[in-house]
């Protein structure tokens, strides 16, 4: 256990990136750096959800895949995220339908109706050990902004025949435990899990299967070799007929112009110590993963050993592990006043990648080279399933997603003003709605 600190302190806390994550995750025996040339079929740079996932698909069909990852699998966002298993795109059904058109509208509605059945259909599958439940997603509504939304959320997933179930103040106060919304929306394919646990149970099945997982090998280069590509390592290199790029808020500048298909955004989590009885019964008592129709939203839910575990938006400048949870904790105690006085062991922060019109990106940058990114915010389910979709096209069935082309987003350069004024904008409407 991290040593205890006082209430409100900012230091003494777990500095491990990955935070409480890290100190609780299944164990993962260590991947072998990637040393002298091997051929292959294909190689994907990065470890986490989208390229584990696609990396079991692909192994299991017989394919000889590699994976690379600068450190090892799951220490980005798949690590560090708040393990919030949440239904649906960022966009809701029907701006899905309008968005991607009367053709392709209907199959991405039905990817993103199947995202969290894909992850427990998998964790049930590999029998990965990974805290799971599963009692549904809430979102709290606060004033007529909240109210107005989630009346048009819940009508436009019932509409498509989902368990989407509207929630009045006294419903949503007492599934929750807290007084801080006026309206809710209880989704019943929602749930929560240990997310590093999860990627490394994804890891483990993938090499069960027969893929590689080459930790502290980043991708240095990457150039055409005959009718395929050439991957370069610190220490070996890769010949293979398809590259699949699955590095989404961490993507560096390995393919040219790829990092500005997303912006990545900060996010900050907090956890406490385990709460004791008294306290864990009156907070989160179905252990419901929560997230709010507030611009500037924090999200939260309790882990498997009781503990209160908090995020939100952090600093749009700085290094994330220097980030302060003040914030963040300090509305876990306004929403729920029994956490006051209860000492907060961990955290910790990474980053999200954000799409300028909200949609994922699955795009075809080269003959052979597939690339996926921009889950904004709703990462966990919906890397996986993105990397399912990557795998699908490779083995030839067609990915159900629409693939594009490489995408870049508009003012890319002016991205970190862009995002300090849309939150300024945000925290100002949330005080009037």
């Amino acid at each position: 256990m991290a040593e205890a600190v006082q209430r409100g302190s900012d230091v003494g806390r777990s500095p491990r990136p990955q935070g409480l994550w890290a100190e609780t995750a299944t164990s993962l025996s260590s991947s072998a750096t990637l040393e002298g040339m091997h051929d292959g079929d294909v190689a994907i740079i990065g470890a986490g959800y989208t390229g584990l996932t696609a990396a079991l698909y692909l192994a299991e069909a017989g394919v000889t895949v590699h994976v690379l990852d600068r450190h090892q699998p799951g220490w980005g966002c798949s690590g560090r995220n708040g393990g919030q298993v949440n239904p649906g795109f960022k966009l809701d059904p029907d701006e899905i339908l309008a968005h991607y058109g009367p053709q392709d509208g209907p199959r991405a509605l039905n990817v993103a109706r199947s995202t969290c059945d894909l992850v427990f259909e998998l964790i049930d599958k590999y029998a990965i050990e990974c805290q799971a439940v599963r009692p549904g997603y809430v979102q709290g509504g606060v004033g007529s902004h909240g109210e107005r939304a989630l009346v048009e959320r819940v009508r436009q997933w019932q509409a498509h025949g989902e368990a989407a179930q509207l929630l009045n103040r006294r419903e949503v106060s007492e599934l929750l435990g807290t007084e801080a919304y006026d309206h809710g929306m209880h989704h019943a394919t929602g749930g929560n899990l240990q997310p590093l646990s999860f990627a490394r149970g994804l890891a483990g099945a993938a090499m069960a299967h027969g893929a590689t997982i080459h930790g502290h090998s980043p991708a240095t280069s990457l150039e055409r070799s005959g009718p395929g590509w050439l991957v370069r390592s610190n220490n070996g290199s890769l010949k293979v007929q398809h590259v699949l790029f699955a590095t989404n808020g961490y993507t560096d500048a390995l393919w040219p112009g790829l990092a500005k298909a997303v912006v990545p955004v900060s996010s900050v989590i907090a956890a406490t110590e385990p709460l004791s009885d008294n306290v864990a019964k009156s907070i989160l008592p179905g252990r419901h993963a929560v997230s709010e129709t507030l611009r500037v939203q924090v999200y939260y839910r309790k882990d498997g050993d009781g503990r209160f575990v908090i995020g939100g938006r952090g600093p749009v400048w700085g290094d994330t592990d220097s980030f302060s949870d003040k914030v963040v904790r300090q509305t876990a105690e306004r929403y729920f006043p029994a956490l006051k006085g209860v000492q907060w062991h961990h955290k910790w922060g990474g980053w999200v990648a954000m799409t300028y019109d909200h949609a994922p990106k699955l795009m075809r940058l080269a003959p052979g080279v597939l690339a996926s990114m921009g889950c904004n915010g709703r990462g966990l389910a919906m890397s996986t399933m993105f990397g399912k979709q990557m795998a699908l096209e490779v083995l030839g069935e067609g990915a159900e997603m629409p693939i594009t082309e490489q995408y870049y987003t508009p003012f890319h350069a002016f991205r970190n003003l862009g995002v300090w004024a849309h939150v300024a904008r945000g925290r100002l409407l949330d005080r009037f709605i």
